[in-house]
């Protein structure tokens, strides 16, 4: 959930019965306040108000009004319950017990893993909870340690005569810090699962309008993207996974949203050290791949009761920065032929890390030529996105549809912008020693031909260096372990190999290989260290290029940065454990004020500082709306996926303010295109003469912009204003219209995009990158995949693709090939 940021409102009336005191939050599916009965002041409850643009889906307003006696029914200590649902003109609110003590995810990231006896506790609590929702027939399908709410003795429920909102909100806060910081007791408080009605609501709404329809990919089971509707086994696979973090302080699997459903699908987590077996054994039951091979919530309670005796004593596991190596499993879970896999493998082609803009999906939920609703398909909050994908973004599973092939259309879609939106805040980018375009979309030729460099088979996982010389890759020709390959030699060989739990880059030059052996110090000519310079213990949250910034100590701490030499180049003292890391801006959370900041790269120093009520979400591509787009010379805040309309404050790099953009199509993040690096002043003037147009993309190149109309229907894209559109090819039969804006080539005189989706299909339309001329509309050049990023020119690549710009592409969907191409002008 994104907290709110505008100034306290006046309490307002919903309805005759109660009183919303004071907004509190904005998560995917709207706004919740802290609100009061007229007739029970002195009780906090809250209020969660639907967006407005969900109600326009009269499945939700139906199933709003025939789910009420439902939702109001699962009576359960450990369920925050629903008290009443109210319909007051356009609002529809869901009115919630009030619980103050935070939530497992701030725990979490404050304390670290809990013991196993509090783990056998807290799981058998919730277990309890989910089987109370289960028996009235509800599948929660949000399952996460945010929608975890701490209960400490029935005070967050009932305060005492008088609480405000405001003291309400107050005392929660000083709640978490105080278990956060003391040693609790075994009874100290108890678990509440939250939003259990929210997903069954919004459970017709098309999946690329809610955001918050699908689920959060980390704590995802493999079968929500099948076309039959989830049972209660995808809530047990969640918790699942909530205990796994719990024990060791991370999630079973890491990467991009779209690579994490991969994995949840296809690979055994790791066993984190310090469990003891019992427990072990029930989350890995908890965690199979096939849903009839997992316990019912009643079993896992029980089984988790009958376990707590024999685990008080034993300490907490340690915490982990990066899970356990994974390994392949032995059932995988294989989606319903053949549109599941199909539409999943669109969303499974994005990179761990992405070296590329940050692009615009459009995604059609209706058949081509036949009409229907055109949306941007948006992440949320994950874990926010999520929506997945992203913030971007987060809710349950795919929404039900009549149509099996509109469900899986749907769910893909999501996935695809979640991967990229997320995945794209996490690039890093450097200048040295390049030319103003060198590396950027921008760069790539109109007038050219397509010439393949390089060709990598069966890449798993990856990430590319914020200069684009160097790649790391995971499971090349289904190997085990990382390859390191230098793009600019012209070899295709890698110049190291190595087993590692994890692999990231620490500089441009240098990449951090962690296993259960110890930690390595990687040098780009394949040399190795193990003496890593910094803080002994250590948290790496990304590379500027130039610096590795790290947080130090196991728990959270002060963020430092350190040079390629091993120096410290500056520290920021305080309680941070999470950061989105660029060339230029951090993006980071301090815990103990409780405040958002952005600081400079360079030198540490802090330009925004904002106070939020919650712990943001990293997920999500602009946590607690604040933005770094990739090419951007600065950043914004303002962003919200729960409103119609977005307003935007933009800010150069040094945190001075350079103007509000109003009224943008809701999410912001769906409006826009970089091409290059663009000041803060011309980013927020293109914005400005986009407007609202949900269906319009503002691509903005090295120097102008271009405003492109998506109709994903009908499949075609145009250029606003002009007589002129670009042919998109036509999707087969099983595949959906994905129409994805990627920059402007050529001198801004060519429109690059990415079209369609893979297909496993021999007949199949597939994915596309083409080079449309914006004049005309025709074809300059085509290769296929789906888009990585744009590589800067070698000079030692051989033949005509010497010093040429370069495409980096992956095809076959996930774990397909890597193929680097020269864009050889003409």
């Amino acid at each position: 959930m994104t907290t709110s940021h505008t100034p306290a409102e006046p309490p307002r009336r919903l309805g005759s019965s109660y009183v919303l005191d004071e907004r509190i939050g904005v998560g995917a599916q709207g706004e919740v306040w802290l609100a009061h009965a007229v007739t029970d002041p002195g009780t906090p409850l809250a209020v969660k108000i639907l967006r407005a643009d969900l109600l326009e889906d009269p499945g939700v307003v139906e199933r709003f009004i025939r789910e009420r006696s439902t939702l109001m029914r699962v009576s359960s200590p450990h369920v925050v319950g629903v008290t009443d649902m109210v319909v007051e003109g356009s609002r529809f609110a869901i009115v919630m017990e009030y619980v103050g003590g935070g939530d497992l995810r701030g725990l979490l990231d404050v304390s670290g893993p809990l013991a196993p006896a509090e783990i056998a506790r807290v799981g058998a609590t919730l277990a309890q909870g989910l089987a109370a929702v289960h028996a009235a027939g509800i599948v929660h399908r949000d399952i996460k340690p945010a929608n975890v709410l701490i209960d400490q003795g029935g005070e967050g429920r009932r305060g005492p005569a008088g609480t405000t909102a405001s003291t309400a909100s107050t005392a929660s806060t000083a709640s978490m810090e105080s278990m956060a910081s003391s040693t609790m007791t075994m009874t100290a408080w108890s678990p509440r699962l939250a939003d259990f009605g929210v997903a069954r609501i919004c459970d017709t709404v098309s999946s690329s309008r809610a955001t918050g329809a699908i689920g959060t990919p980390l704590y995802m089971a493999p079968e929500v993207l099948d076309p039959a509707a989830p049972g209660p086994a995808v809530d047990v696979y969640s918790l699942g996974v909530v205990l796994y973090e719990a024990a060791c302080g991370t999630p079973p699997f890491h990467g991009a949203p779209a690579q994490v459903l991969a994995q949840h699908a296809r690979r055994d987590p790791g066993r984190p050290e310090g469990l003891p077996d019992p427990l072990w054994e029930l989350i890995a039951r908890m965690l199979s791949k096939q849903p009839a091979h997992r316990p019912s919530a009643q079993d896992v309670a029980s089984r988790l009761h009958e376990l707590s005796p024999w685990f008080v004593g034993l300490p907490a596991a340690p915490r982990l920065a990066s899970p356990p190596v994974s390994q392949p499993s032995a059932t995988p879970y294989e989606w319903t032929d053949t549109g599941a896999t199909t539409s999943l493998s669109a969303g499974v082609t994005a990179p761990t890390e992405h070296y590329g803009i940050t692009p615009t999906l459009m995604v059609s939920t209706g058949v081509p030529g036949q009409g229907g609703p055109l949306s941007p398909a948006t992440g949320a909050s994950s874990p926010q996105v999520a929506a997945v994908a992203a913030q971007a973004a987060a809710p349950g599973t795919p929404t039900r549809r009549r149509r099996r092939r509109g469900l899986l259309i749907g769910a893909a879609a999501l996935v695809v912008v979640l991967a990229l939106s997320i995945a794209g805040t996490l690039v890093w980018r450097s200048r040295a020693n390049q030319t103003a375009l060198a590396g950027s979309v921008a760069a790539l030729p109109a007038a050219a031909t397509a010439t393949e460099v390089m060709r990598l088979d069966g890449a798993y996982n990856f990430r590319l260096s914020s200069d684009g010389q160097t790649l790391l890759v995971d499971g090349v020709d289904g190997g085990v372990g990382w390859a390191m390959y230098d793009l600019d030699s012209g070899a295709t060989e890698p110049v190291w190999t190595g087993e590692c739990t994890d692999a990231q880059f620490w500089t441009n030059s240098q990449v951090l290989c962690e296993n259960s052996d110890g930690t390595l110090l990687v040098k780009a000519d394949g040399t190795t260290t193990s003496e890593v310079p910094g803080p002994a213990e250590r948290n790496l949250l990304g590379s500027t290029g130039s610096a590795a910034i790290v947080v130090e100590g196991s728990y959270g701490g002060s963020i430092v940065a350190i040079g390629e030499d091993g120096n410290e180049l500056w520290r920021v003292d305080g309680a941070y454990s999470e950061a989105r890391v660029s060339d230029d801006l951090i993006l980071t959370y301090e815990s103990g004020s409780e405040r958002v900041q952005m600081l400079d790269a360079a030198t540490g120093t802090i330009v925004l500082s904002q106070a939020v009520q919650s712990t943001p979400d990293f997920d999500d591509p602009a946590p607690a709306g604040v933005g770094v787009p990739r090419y951007l010379e600065g950043f914004y805040t303002g962003s919200s996926s729960s409103s119609s309309s977005s307003d935007l404050t933009v800010f150069d790099a040094s945190g001075t303010q350079v103007g509000v953009v109003k009224g943008l199509a809701a999410p912001a993040e769906s409006g826009w295109v970089l091409s290059t690096e663009r000041s803060a002043e011309d980013f927020r003037q293109a914005l400005s003469d986009s407007g609202a147009d949900a269906a319009a993309v503002n691509v903005i190149g090295a120097r102008r912009h271009a405003v492109v109309e998506v109709d994903t229907s009908a499949c075609t894209a145009s250029l606003q204003g002009e007589d002129v559109s670009f042919e998109v090819p036509a999707p087969s039969a099983d595949e959906t219209c994905v129409i994805n804006p990627l920059g402007l080539v050529g001198g801004d005189d060519a429109l690059l995009l990415g079209t369609g989706e893979h297909s496993f299909a021999s007949e199949g339309t597939g994915d596309r990158i083409t080079a449309y001329d914006l004049d005309d509309g025709s074809v300059h050049w085509q290769v296929r995949g789906t888009f990585v990023a744009a590589l800067p020119a070698s000079d030692n690549v051989a033949g005509t693709a010497k010093g040429s710009p370069r495409l980096l592409v992956q095809e076959g969907g996930s774990s397909g090939d890597l193929v680097v191409y020269a864009i050889v002008p003409r």
